[in-house]
């Protein structure tokens, strides 16, 4: 569906487009505006949509739906929750912005070009990031005396984020930068996509301190070379070795790549408690242990924190964590914990309705949601993304957008050329 003498699109619905414009060009650099303008888009859209019977046909799509069903499933599950009310409230306010999905697959189905201006402003709030964390490790980065961004230093020069956020967006930036130099046209072009995904790498495997974006920048290369290659077996395995013999290289020239990823490997040697690694493996422990005591319905939304308390106060019993850690740093668990095998069936579905559009053609906004949705599912296996509120609302506005271009588009699904075009 497009807009058409027929269906027009109103300027209430214009005012939707613009306001998850400006969501997405915040999403990278600052909560604050993103929450604003993610609320107004919310509140905008429910007036469209109470006016415009095509805006509400364009909603019922399956991601729409599914997501749907999902919020509607955490708001049952609080019914049975045995969290402590000011708990349950928190996880609704968060899931809340599963509304966001549908909002996003309804305007890119009203207006094709939503999906590329959506790209357009992600990247752009993404070079903000990017350009704030170069800022900082030249000593330049403005500092704010009411705490409303916090910065590192020269040794870790991260900015508005922390480091996991950070990297897993600027690797997306990175690798759709790179899909975007194997579809344009022209050699100057298709540098400047290079040049732009090089700038968006820099900052994770140089500048910051975050483990997770080596994994997402790995799994989004591997990605991105199975895309745009011509499968054989011979040319597979000389593709992916080329691109573990360059983690190597960052490896070996990378003082924080290596210190993160030797404090890994002595980690999970010695089975440290109280290290990173250590304090997943006691959330993987518990979130696995509740899903199986209690399968079919979990124990209810917003319920991990008061099952881990028993752990946090043996394990940590001088710190604050017994009464913090809401989510376990994985979205998988946290979900089946909260709604069991249920809401683990109805989240996957969800994800997997968004994927199956751009299985079926090639075309450049197809791929670059395969690349959002392999960093994303990689991702939420060790970090919570549809709790924290940046991942969150990159990934539903993003996936959104692509999706309803993948759907529509009309390119027969075929071998994608060679990127050198030989």
């Amino acid at each position: 569906m497009q807009d058409s003498p027929a269906f027009p699109i109103s300027r209430l619905e214009r005012a939707v487009q613009y306001l998850l414009l400006l969501t997405l060009f915040c999403v990278p650099f600052s909560t604050w505006l993103t929450n604003v303008f993610a609320g107004l888009c919310v509140l905008c859209f429910a007036g469209a949509l109470a006016t415009s019977a095509p805006l509400r046909a364009a909603v019922r799509t399956p991601p729409a739906l599914l997501a749907l069903g999902l919020l509607a499933l955490l708001a049952i599950g609080a019914s049975w929750s045995i969290g402590p009310q000011a708990d349950i409230v928190s996880a609704l306010k968060k899931y809340a912005r599963l509304l966001v999905l549908p909002i996003a697959v309804a305007t890119s189905m009203r207006d094709r070009a939503m999906p590329a201006r959506a790209l357009a402003a992600f990247l752009g709030g993404a070079t903000v990031l990017a350009t704030s964390n170069y800022l900082v490790w030249h000593d330049l980065m403005p500092t704010s005396r009411l705490g409303w961004w916090r910065i590192g230093d020269a040794k870790d020069a991260f900015s508005f984020k922390n480091h996991i956020t950070i990297g897993i967006l600027l690797s997306f930036a990175t690798v759709v930068s790179m899909l975007g130099a194997t579809y344009v046209q022209g050699a100057r072009a298709r540098v400047a996509c290079l040049v732009a995904g090089v700038l968006f790498s820099v900052p994770i495997i140089f500048l910051n301190q975050g483990r997770t974006g080596y994994v997402t920048l790995f799994v989004g290369m591997v990605v991105l070379f199975l895309l745009r290659v011509r499968f054989t077996v011979l040319r597979t395995i000389f593709g992916v070795g080329a691109i573990v013999l360059l983690f190597v290289g960052f490896y070996a020239s990378s003082n924080n790549f290596k210190a993160r990823t030797d404090d890994l490997i002595t980690e999970v040697r010695t089975d440290q408690k109280r290290s990173p690694n250590g304090l997943r493996m006691s959330y993987l422990r518990a979130g696995t242990g509740i899903i199986v005591a209690h399968p079919l319905a979990g124990l209810g939304t917003g319920s991990f924190a008061e099952v881990y308390a028993p752990t946090a106060r043996q394990d940590w019993p001088e710190d604050k964590l017994a009464e913090t850690r809401h989510q376990p740093h994985s979205e998988f668990l946290l979900i089946g914990a909260q709604l069991g095998l249920p809401g683990l069936l109805l989240y996957f579905a969800m994800l997997g309705s968004l994927l199956r559009p751009a299985l079926a053609v090639r075309s450049f906004h197809a791929d670059a949601l395969v690349l959002l949705w392999a960093i994303y599912v990689v991702s939420s296996s060790f970090n919570s993304l549809l709790w924290d509120v940046t991942e969150a609302y990159w990934f539903l506005l993003l996936a959104g957008s692509l999706y309803a271009s993948a759907r529509f588009s009309r390119q027969p699904a075929q071998a994608p050329a060679p990127a050198t075009g030989t």
